[in-house]
């Protein structure tokens, strides 16, 4: 049987991911290059706060929280796949009667509806604009939302038209919102608020709940049992359909924020620092536990007695097939990013990130296995002139370089104790890196030694790219394009329509070159870089890298953003990854076959045959943090 959806949170946390191995399902051909798609090879879809989780099934679910972030499961939550994203936006709650017609709400107050499973969601138009904090509903027809300022609204046909019920501000906040039939709900909130109605929400009648502590949430077995939780660990029960309320024993002053039950008996109330309680009797005793990584569960959703999943800060999504005994982690905290990657051939390619992260695959990205860096500085940029001769930059002046391909780095004298952003090797000896505050070092003998060059940069410089050892380019921050035609002895600053952070940098040939950088933006050239053209990315999103390759080329960003070009960056088109993960690389070794990396350990895999690869939930959870509003 189906049972009713979890809870929210009030504050937002932008959680960090450990490896956890996760498939996506093949996106629309339509803007992701032809005969491919991209799949998940490790690490997470997402690393966002989920505030609430809502499964119809064992097998089928979502999950709702920050930047937008709707996900969906068919396969019990072994894999995600992001359905939606909107920067800045923060989904509440989430619940579908059916397989088809789901909602979610959110703290800017829109309402979103989708018809055929969350394969597209629209917004519905609502009387009032105020914080969403739960969404039910009995049917495809028929539901209520509840929200701040005592709101409640209610709808009649799938949400084409929304009423308000209920819109008092001296009630304040109420916070979930429960119906056992079609006439008889109960509404939670603060101040220990226990609304009523019997009439479908015509009428709203307040109950006693003998507190003061904001309630924060609430679920009936039958019209007349039913339990409401929340703040200092209140445990509160009704056997007469909330005339009397009455507390139960609490083994915790933990913030209970989900509740849920099977039976009349057997039920579920989960909550603050990964607090999980269990009774068999009703409530008369609670059993006390915690979820894995003791962080704050915000949402709680049990499929039958014995299938549950429990969403909190940080992406922590765990699930339990044993009703509850014991948890397994299907999404948690891992803090490593990953920036850049870059292949020297088909076979040999170097990803690397946050504490020092080196990643290396000599058999075409089927596998990836860690090198040792020897720091644990982030690890910004990496190049290779050979499958053995590298470079790679980072953090604090980090300056590592291998003749063998990775199996030993050694960390080079530093030039400075400023940040080092990228590096760039037009043959083994001849060289630049580049940094913060202008920064721009320069050697003709493989790195024996450096020579600092001067431009009127001030600002952080974040890429460069040569096509020989005379000519080349710098962007960074500002707008900031600097070229030179003597290797860097002199560079002359170029104007650029924007002031926005540039953030790569690439040239096909001496003529034609892109740039890509914050707002979207995407510049063109087709003359050495005299003239830049602006064009229409279809995005407000941060773009980090461009890989072309002829006139195909790939761009990545932020919240999962992947663009595609056909034209040799005259038009874009989105290309679906089914991530909300920041995308800081990308890399393709041919135009069948290509990755991208970033956030939470995650590297993308696109291609024909890109594998779903099993599960890993190894890794450990960060503690919670602070408390709601």
């Amino acid at each position: 049987m189906e049972l009713n959806k979890g809870s929210r949170i009030y504050s937002l946390l932008l959680g960090i991911s450990f490896l956890v191995l996760a498939a996506i399902t093949p996106s629309p051909a339509g803007g992701a290059g032809e005969g491919g798609s991209w799949r998940v090879q490790q690490g997470e879809v997402s690393s966002s706060a989920l505030w609430a989780v809502h499964f119809i099934s064992p097998d089928e679910g979502w999950a709702v929280g920050a930047e937008g972030t709707i996900l969906h499961t068919v396969d019990g939550g072994a894999h995600w796949r992001a359905q939606h994203k909107e920067k800045i936006e923060r989904f509440f709650a989430v619940h579908f009667p059916d397989p088809e017609n789901g909602w979610a709400v959110s703290w800017t107050g829109k309402i979103y509806h989708t018809r055929n499973g969350g394969e597209n969601w629209a917004e519905q138009a609502q009387p009032i604009r105020a914080w969403l904090w739960d969404v039910t509903f009995i049917d495809s027809k028929n539901g209520w939302i509840a929200g701040d300022q005592g709101l409640i609204l209610s709808t009649s046909d799938g949400g084409k038209n929304w009423r308000k019920q209920l819109n008092d501000v001296e009630i304040g906040p109420l916070l979930e919102i429960f119906f056992i039939d079609s006439q008889r709900g109960w509404a939670v909130g603060w101040n220990g608020t226990i609304l009523h109605t019997e009439d479908g929400g015509q009428k709203w009648a307040p109950q006693k709940s003998g507190t003061t502590y904001p309630l924060e949430a609430v679920f009936f077995v039958s019209p007349t049992e039913g339990w409401a939780v929340g703040r200092l660990g209140v445990i509160l029960h009704t056997t007469d359909g909330g005339k009397r309320w009455a507390p139960q024993e609490s083994p915790t002053q933990s913030i209970l924020l989900g509740v849920q039950f099977s039976s009349p008996a057997v039920g579920w109330i989960a909550g603050g620092s990964g607090t999980f309680l269990r009774t068999e009797n009703g409530g008369k005793t609670w059993g006390k536990s915690e979820l894995p990584g003791q962080k704050t569960a915000e949402g709680l959703s049990f499929a039958d007695a014995r299938h549950g999943w429990a969403v909190g800060w940080g992406g922590l999504l765990v699930h339990t097939a044993d009703g509850g005994k014991s948890w397994e982690t299907q999404l948690n905290g891992f803090t490593d990013r990953l920036f850049k990657i870059h292949y020297t051939d088909d076979r040999h390619g170097w990803i690397v990130g946050e504490t020092g992260t080196i990643l290396h695959t000599d058999d075409g990205g089927q596998s990836w296995k860690p090198q040792e860096s020897g720091s644990e500085e982030w690890i910004l940029s990496a190049h290779f002139t050979s499958s053995r001769e590298g470079w790679a930059v980072g953090g604090a002046g980090l300056l590592l370089r291998t003749a063998d391909g990775g199996a030993h780095w050694e960390t080079q004298p530093k030039l400075t104790e400023a940040s080092l952003e990228a590096v760039f090797f037009v043959n083994p000896k001849t060289g630049w890196v580049i940094g913060e505050t202008g920064i721009i070092f320069h050697t003709r003998n493989g790195g024996k030694r450096w020579n600092l060059q001067f431009s009127h940069a001030l600002v952080t410089l974040t890429d460069l790219f040569f096509i020989n050892e005379k000519k080349g380019w710098i962007v960074g921050d500002m707008g900031t394009l600097l070229s030179t035609e003597d290797g860097g002895a002199t560079w002359n600053t170029v104007p650029l329509p924007v002031k926005t952070t540039l953030s790569r940098i690439v040239f096909r040939g001496a003529d034609t070159g892109w740039i890509v950088g914050g707002d979207g933006t995407v510049l063109t050239t087709e003359d050495g870089g005299k003239r830049w053209t602006r064009r229409e990315s279809g995005t407000s999103m941060a773009l980090w890298d461009l890989f072309m390759l002829g006139k195909e080329g790939w761009a990545v960003g932020d919240l999962g953003t992947i663009l595609f070009t056909h034209d040799a960056g005259k038009s874009w088109a989105p290309s679906e990854s089914g991530a909300t993960q920041r995308l800081s690389g990308v890399y393709f070794t041919d135009r069948r076959k290509g990755w991208a990396v970033g956030k939470g350990g995650l590297i993308l895999r696109f291609g024909p045959d890109a594998p779903l690869p099993a599960q890993d939930q190894t890794g450990q959870l960060p503690a919670r943090t602070k408390e709601r509003r």
